[in-house]
């Protein structure tokens, strides 16, 4: 059997003990205790952390207690993969994981209670002790870890009742009040890692800004961080460019994705595609750019349709135009 039929197996670092650049403290206890929990099994490997029906390939965990790391050791299966490795193009190795909860201490979150789910090849970089070796072949390209930093970490909190309404505006005021140590919202009251819980992605290079948060799904009711329903559709429906769209990298779109499913599934609800959303975007945005806005209006309302909103498309203005005559004109 030729090389480039054999599966390729990668090793590495894949996570360290540290506060990230989003303020998140991983301890090596955490770390330890997480891999311990996988019981030697294999987690899978992705794309991008695309879903299990296309995994490329799976992955065996460990932990280096002298060095206080978490390693790996994988083999890519999927011919598509295995070419792009072979051939040199360049990628990043990123951790999925889940938490029950997360605790802030003195302004840091600290995860607790951490399961792997997953790891994948992704083209952002991060964290720059991780590495990735190609075991077979003649070269070793060394590569960095991402565990998802600017896209907010899920947390399964409360819900809110299922029909209640989405006031962003309402929202975010309740979360300023609630971050704040007085109570009053103000800016320079405001407990920064505790605000970014009610939204999904939020600009790690500057954390003490309110224009540095967006989409928002959360609101405090009666005390308690709640999520609700239609805040996270609308924040789906927000990521794929409805209302204005958002503002934030093309790289984190997808981590946000995740993020906003998950909530998805704690309302036990169908989450679209990511995909399917990704091909409605771009061709509304292609019949919009052609001037055909009633076809791209009928894109826009499929998306809706997925995401779990209403759309009522705005109707044409009809414009009656009278021209009146006096005699000698």
């Amino acid at each position: 059997m030729s090389q480039a039929t054999e599966a390729v197996r990668i090793s590495g670092t894949l996570a360290i003990p540290r506060v990230s650049r989003n303020n998140r403290l991983y301890l090596p206890k955490e770390l330890e205790l997480a891999v311990r929990r996988l019981e030697d099994r294999e987690i899978p490997v992705y794309w991008e952390h695309i879903s299990a029906r296309n995994a490329i390939g799976k992955a065996r965990l460990f932990w280096n207690p002298e060095k206080m790391e978490v390693t790996y050791e994988a083999i890519i299966t999927d011919p598509e993969a295995e070419q792009k490795i072979r051939s040199g193009i360049p990628f990043r190795v990123s951790l999925g994981a889940d938490y029950e909860r997360v605790d802030i201490i003195d302004g840091i979150e600290v995860p607790r209670n951490l399961f792997f789910r997953e790891i994948s090849l992704v083209a952002v970089p991060g964290i720059p002790e991780a590495s990735v070796q190609v075991v077979e072949g003649a070269y070793v390209t060394e590569s960095l870890i991402k565990i998802e930093e600017r896209a907010v970490p899920f947390e399964a909190t409360p819900k809110a009742d299922e029909d209640r309404s989405w006031d962003g505006g309402r929202a975010v005021a309740s979360l300023r009040r609630w971050a704040s140590r007085d109570g009053s919202g103000e800016k320079d009251t405001i407990d920064w890692a505790k605000y970014r819980r009610g939204f999904a992605w939020y600009d790690e290079e500057n954390p003490e800004n309110f224009g540095s948060y967006k989409l928002p799904h959360h609101e405090v009711i009666d005390g308690t961080l709640c999520v609700v329903w239609r805040g996270v559709a609308a924040a789906m429906a927000a990521l794929m460019g409805a209302r204005g769209g958002v503002d934030i990298p093309d790289e984190d779109r997808k981590p946000v994705y995740n993020h906003l499913v998950k909530h998805y599934e704690q309302f036990d609800k169908e989450p679209p595609s990511f995909e399917k959303l990704e091909e409605l975007r771009q061709r509304a945005n292609a019949l919009e750019e052609k001037g055909l806005l009633y076809e791209a209006l009928k894109v826009t309302e499929e998306m809706f349709r997925l995401i779990g909103l209403d759309f009522n498309a705005p109707r044409p203005k009809i414009r009656f135009v009278i021209n009146t005559r006096t005699e000698g004109e």
